[in-house]
């Protein structure tokens, strides 16, 4: 209960206001004088009361002293003025504070997304992610914004209020607190019960914004297999839970609620007409009781302002415990030696990785010398992808060792491991922002002459420089209106200028047309000369000249060797590579273009 400091759910309130008054320490001055011009203007908002209370009196008196009378009235006035100048600048110091502290969460949290697994995010939804960055954040701000000068006026003016009608006279105040009293414990009774309904209306709220960016981001797909309706229908499905939760809880609250609002707000009700009796009875006086009553007004809604800041406070304690939640996520351990890599080869010693329970990788081991080209090829889930990502130090291995250069990956400075590393993914991400920016993401600070040299090493410059405004043309989100066979090369010449001797590839050209592919597959050529190149192979005969190739399957090396001897071994990999060579013929027999070979690691070698 709001009195003892704990809401409905049995959260204790004064932690979480210490929780938003710490997320607030760095502008101790300004919350100061916000709680201070709060404070007052609580102070202030007693002065039209206190005006009525003294006009009343003195109309009462013998003598009616009007030039008494004007100057209460005109106090009154100066009174609120002053109350509402002193409540905007607690407002507005109070905004200012929650919209920089916002601003400093939001880049926290960010940084702290950079510093997780990559398992972390995998494992939830960008809906999920964005709720937390964005819309639990934003709501974060009535707690700062609105919660320190709303206090003052709520709380500090009415218990002012309540200390002069007990001066006034006592017997009138506990009429008055009674029937509020009895509304408050029954609240408290309510509020208790909506405890599992208040926790289950934010889940159901974040399972919302997961599904509302899933509609957003699958409305293509969802349109092209005309299931228009049938993704309504999850959505739907998620409206109306909270439809249904909203409606059982309203049922079950609204007698009792009702009830409770009626006598925490009906307290002059009671007050005017026994007050009247007693006045009547000659046991209180007729001024001192006409002063009390006007004095009564400025009690205001005590404690259904207290229940409603209890809850926003509650609701606060929901969305602290979230964001507690993501910074207290494990982080990648720091390096612990050397920043340097002096060579760029890899060795797997015995690796195993899992997700939670399920196991990824299991005890693989292999060793790729500098300037060697390593394929990995398995069926779908075998862990191909999940052995590129530990090269990166995306995840960390649950057992085993990697080496790059001689030196624990664990060991190796953060940033001098991924400039050392370049990526070019099937699925390429490119931000919102110019064609330059995009490409200059490989390497800061590089010049525009670096970034054409780039993008016509990659065979992007010709389509770039036919864009609207060339290399300063503003892409959409994701690089939407370029082709995907444009976004590859885009991707490509990135990793060109970012120069790292270390190349991973995900089959860059799996999902481009022929004509993208050869344009592609001869940027790949150029940019894997000289490197270390693992290369997660989907087409087998792109792989056919490479140094060696792994076959893995459920997590295990099952096979390793030259292209030539794994056919020769009749295993997994000649398996895969009849399925592949029969697509091929019979692609062949209808007429379909032909799948082209991939010259471009033939020419790395």
């Amino acid at each position: 209960m709001a009195a003892t400091g704990t809401d409905e759910a049995g959260v204790k309130l004064w932690p979480v206001a210490g929780r938003l008054i710490g997320l607030m320490r760095r502008r101790r001055g300004l919350l100061a004088l916000s709680v201070v011009s709060g404070t007052l203007a609580a102070l202030f908002s007693l002065s039209p009361y206190l005006a009525t209370a003294a006009v009343l009196m003195a109309f009462f008196a013998p003598q009616v002293d009007w030039g008494f009378v004007a100057l209460a009235g005109l106090a009154g006035l100066a009174g609120v003025v002053a109350e509402k100048a002193l409540f905007g600048l607690s407002t507005y110091l109070s905004h200012r504070i929650a919209f920089a502290t916002q601003r400093e969460l939001r880049f926290e949290l960010a940084q702290k997304l950079a510093r997780v697994p990559l398992g972390f995010t995998d494992a939830r939804s960008k809906g999920e992610i964005r709720n937390t960055l964005v819309d639990e954040i934003e709501v974060l701000e009535d707690g700062m914004a609105h919660l320190v000068p709303e206090v003052s006026a709520a709380v500090i003016a009415p218990l002012l209020t309540l200390g002069l009608m007990l001066a006034i006279d006592w017997r009138l105040s506990l009429l008055m607190i009674a029937p509020m009293l009895v509304g408050l414990w029954m609240m408290g009774r309510m509020m208790k019960d909506a405890e599992g309904p208040t926790r289950d209306y934010l889940e159901i709220q974040s399972r919302m914004a997961t599904v509302a960016a899933e509609m957003a981001d699958g409305i293509a797909t969802v349109r092209a297999f005309n299931q228009d309706a049938q993704a309504s229908r999850r959505a739907g499905a998620v409206f109306a839970e909270m439809r249904q939760m909203s409606d059982a809880w309203l049922d079950r609250a609204i007698i009792p609620g009702t009830a409770a609002q009626v006598l925490l707000t009906s307290h002059l009700m009671l007050l005017g007409s026994v007050g009247l009796v007693m006045a009547a009875a000659g046991w209180v006086d007729l001024a001192v009781f006409a002063a009390f009553l006007a004095v009564a007004y400025g009690f205001g809604d005590l404690f259904a302002a207290i229940q409603g800041i209890s809850h926003r406070l509650f609701r606060q304690h929901e969305l602290l415990e979230r964001l507690d939640a993501l910074r207290n996520v494990a982080e990648l351990p720091p390096a612990t030696g050397t920043p340097m890599i002096a060579k760029a080869a890899i060795r797997f010693d015995h690796v195993s990785f899992s997700y939670g329970p399920r196991e990824v990788i299991s005890d693989i081991s292999f060793d790729l010398p500098a300037g060697r080209c390593l394929a990995l090829v398995g069926p779908s889930g075998s862990g191909k992808s999940t052995v590129a990502r530990l090269i990166g130090r995306f995840q960390d291995p649950a057992a085993g060792t990697i080496r790059i250069g001689g030196q624990d990956l664990c060991a190796i400075d953060p940033e001098a491991l991924h400039r050392h590393l370049a990526y070019v993914f099937q699925d390429v991400f490119l931000f919102s922002g110019t064609v330059a920016e995009n490409i200059a993401l490989g390497r800061v600070g590089a010049t525009q002459a670096e970034i054409e040299a780039a993008a016509r090493v990659a065979r992007a410059h010709d389509f770039i420089t036919a864009l609207p405004q060339g290399y300063d043309t503003v892409l959409g989100e994701r690089g939407f209106g370029l082709s995907g066979g444009e976004r590859q090369r885009i991707s490509i010449a990135r990793a060109i200028l970012k120069d790292a001797p270390i190349l991973i590839l995900d089959e860059a050209t799996a999902f481009a047309d022929p004509e993208n592919e050869a344009l592609i597959q001869d940027a790949v050529a150029d940019l894997a000369r000289g490197r270390t190149v693992v290369v997660i192979a989907h087409r087998l005969h792109t792989i056919v000249h490479v140094d060696e190739i792994l076959v893995l399957e459920t997590g295990r090396i099952v096979e390793r060797g030259s292209h030539a001897a794994l056919l020769a071994a009749g295993g997994l990999f000649a398996r895969m590579w009849q399925a592949q060579e029969a697509t091929r013929s019979f692609r062949h027999a209808t007429g379909a273009p032909p799948i082209p070979a991939n010259p471009a690691l033939e020419a790395a070698q």
